[in-house]
């Protein structure tokens, strides 16, 4: 195996492997990937998930881990807060780059440019990519440069690059793991599941 970097890859909602960006960019960039998922519910500011989107979480991650564990990597498991979270993984695995999915609300919007800051003043290249939207919201402005007000308009800047989107791509055949030497934490130490089940 070459020398080529390490990238850690930030899961967060985007818990697949096929269409995944941040992902498919790694696959192509990086020898070694570390696959992560950081729990820091306290950063989503008001937006914290309920008990239904806790279990959905739960079971997404039993099933991103039994893609990625059949690729050839692993899930690696830890708790925020997020900048420390990504800081030690790096650390422990000489990664250099962190490569992850944006989400658009404000505290989280807010949180990943202090993440992206910190990222950076510690020497690590820190990228995002887009993986929900078609057009991205500041790619949708007016010739003055002012958000669309008008829906019609809106749609016809909207319209040109839709039909230019690339497909969807496929889950990656293999995913070159790195190897992580603290255990971090299993699933169920997070406690998603509910208590009463009501599931």
């Amino acid at each position: 195996m070459s020398d080529g970097p390490t990238v850690i890859v930030w899961f967060r909602r985007d818990l697949r492997l096929a269409d995944n960006p941040a992902l498919a960019a790694a696959c192509e960039r990086a020898d070694r990937i570390v696959a992560l998922y950081i729990h820091a519910p306290d950063e989503e500011g008001d937006w914290q998930p309920g008990a239904a989107s806790r279990w959905w979480l739960h079971h997404s991650l039993e099933r991103l881990a039994e893609s990625l564990q059949a690729r050839g990597a692993a899930l690696h498991v830890r708790r925020g807060p997020t900048l420390q979270a990504l800081l030690s993984m790096a650390r422990e695995t000489g990664a250099t780059q962190v490569f992850w999915n944006r989400l658009y609300e404000p505290a989280i919007t807010a949180r990943d440019a202090r993440v992206a800051a910190g990222l950076d003043e510690s020497g690590l290249l820190a990228e995002s990519f887009n993986a929900a939207l078609l057009v991205e919201p500041w790619e949708t402005r007016t010739a003055q440069g002012a958000p669309y007000r008008v829906f019609t308009p809106f749609w016809r800047s909207c319209s040109a690059p839709v039909a230019t989107q690339p497909r969807p791509r496929a889950a990656p055949a293999r995913i070159a793991g790195a190897s992580v030497t603290s255990p971090g934490l299993a699933l169920g130490d997070l406690e998603l599941l509910p208590r009463v089940r009501w599931d």
